[in-house]
């Protein structure tokens, strides 16, 4: 493992998104050669050629699974078992991989019968390989596709502190309806369309103001499709970030492209921010795997056509990486990993935070949207009101392979990540500071935003130190 440690680090990595485009491929493949070189060589546990293939055919990208023998079923474990040890960072402090016990005890399982169907086999790799890993997941494609998380029950946590519910009759955001109806373009800001009637429907970016005069910027995906709308995000902080009180609502943001939510936060203030740790795995498994995901969202046809080009860079990127992961002369060691600790971000803003700003969130927030929420919870000024989070951040930059054999599907992740202030859990995810539990929780913020905040909110400051945690 190469451990890389920086006061104050620029280059920050996309995750949680399936096509999030990569720096530039030469620098990629050069930190990768270079976290290759400095790795020891592990041997695989099983088999002594560990540079197999796992690219899907482009054929196979969505074909339906099929029942399978058991003598089948156990060479698709094998490849499931190989995907795991060369692509899936894991949890921190749990290895990618399960025992070799359990690996044995699956293997007497599948030859205890002489046929294995998709959905069967999918729930045995699911048992074997599962963890607390919201992104982590097993499946197929096809007619009928299945998706099968790998997380356990959510863990219970402490109840965070709660804002009074509205009054329908005290307050003029009683519900949904009204609170659009009131809806104002906010001047001298752009605008996209009437807000929706649902969290996460609607434009990628919408600015709004609502009768009140508190101006409300809904960020419902940081997907790479959507990169024209996202990358207004800075100047919209730059503007948002003078008003007295300004809500971003963040509900139903599944995530996407980590750096449009990063540039969003160092928008709004001057001071240095910690950052999450990372740890990336560098293999042609991950490789593959990354451009799988990027292949089968082309081939879907789900790209918009304004977006295709950067999807299809992002798709050569890694392919060039795999490339070269692969023709490195006598590589043995098919896994490394970079790690990052204590790394500083510094706000982009001309001074502070000048107003409050409440964030909206809830169970719809995950991955990169969580990720934001690490550094806006360390900006003076900010405040985290709503819901729990999903808790879908630890194990981001998904990968996809399918097992050739049976079609079952598996996504993993291929990068972790750690918050730096230690307050996130996966499956639990954030707590809010103020939980709103009213009809209009956009309403609430903004009136929460106006009037300040209650005396038992946290009063949270940027860090002057991320020395390693």
């Amino acid at each position: 493992m190469l451990a890389r440690s920086s006061p104050d680090r620029r280059r920050r990595a996309p995750a949680g998104a399936v096509a999030a485009p990569l720096i530039a491929a030469l620098s990629f493949a050069a930190l990768a050669a270079l976290a290759l070189a400095c790795a020891p060589a592990r041997a695989p546990s099983h088999d002594p050629a560990p540079l197999r293939s796992l690219r899907i055919p482009d054929a196979d990208l969505d074909r339906g699974p099929r029942t399978v023998s058991a003598a089948e079923a156990l060479r698709d474990l094998d490849d499931a078992r190989y995907a795991f040890e060369q692509a899936y960072a894991g949890l921190d402090g749990r290895s990618p991989s399960p025992s070799p016990r359990a690996i044995a005890r699956a293997e007497g399982a599948l030859r205890g019968r002489a046929a294995w169907r998709p959905e069967e086999l999918a729930r045995l790799l699911r048992d074997l390989f599962g963890a607390p890993d919201g992104h982590l997941a097993f499946g197929h494609g096809g007619r009928a596709p299945l998706r099968s998380t790998a997380a356990p029950r959510r863990p219970s946590g402490p109840a965070p502190r709660r804002f009074a519910r509205a009054s329908s009759r005290a307050r003029p955001h009683a519900s949904s309806r009204a609170a659009a109806a009131a809806v104002a373009p906010l001047p001298g800001l752009p605008r996209w369309a009437a807000p929706p009637r649902r969290p996460g429907h609607g434009p990628p970016v919408e600015l709004t103001r609502g009768r009140d005069g508190v101006p409300l910027l809904a960020i419902r995906t940081f997907d790479s499709a959507a990169a024209a709308a996202l990358a207004s995000l800075p100047a919209l902080a730059a503007e948002l970030r003078r008003a007295p009180a300004f809500v971003v609502d963040l509900r139903g943001n599944t995530g996407g492209d980590y750096r449009f939510a990063e540039r969003f936060a160092l928008a709004l203030t001057d001071a240095p921010l910690c950052a999450l740790d990372e740890r990336e795995v560098i293999s042609v498994a991950a490789a593959e795997g990354r451009a799988n995901s990027v292949r089968r969202r082309l081939a879907r046809g789900d790209v918009p056509e304004a977006a295709r080009p950067r999807f299809v860079e992002h798709l050569a990127a890694l392919e060039r990486l795999a490339g070269a992961l692969r023709a490195r002369p006598g590589s043995a060691a098919p896994r490394a990993e970079l790690t990052t600790r204590g790394a500083v971000v510094r706000g982009q803003a001309a001074g502070p935070l000048e107003g409050r700003a409440v964030f909206v969130v809830d169970r719809g927030c995950a991955s990169a949207c969580e990720m934001l929420l690490a550094l806006v919870r360390q900006i003076p000024g900010a405040l985290v009101a709503g819901q729990n989070t999903r808790g879908a951040m630890s194990v981001g930059e998904v990968a996809l392979f399918r097992l050739p054999r049976s079609g079952v599907t598996l996504s993993l992740g291929t990068r972790a990540f750690r918050d730096p202030l230690g307050d996130f859990a996966e499956l639990r995810g954030f707590e809010p500071d103020v939980r709103l539990d009213g009809a209009d929780p956009a309403g609430d913020a903004a009136a929460l935003a106006r009037r300040g905040w209650p005396a038992s909110a946290p009063r949270r400051g940027a860090r002057a130190s991320c020395a390693r945690r």
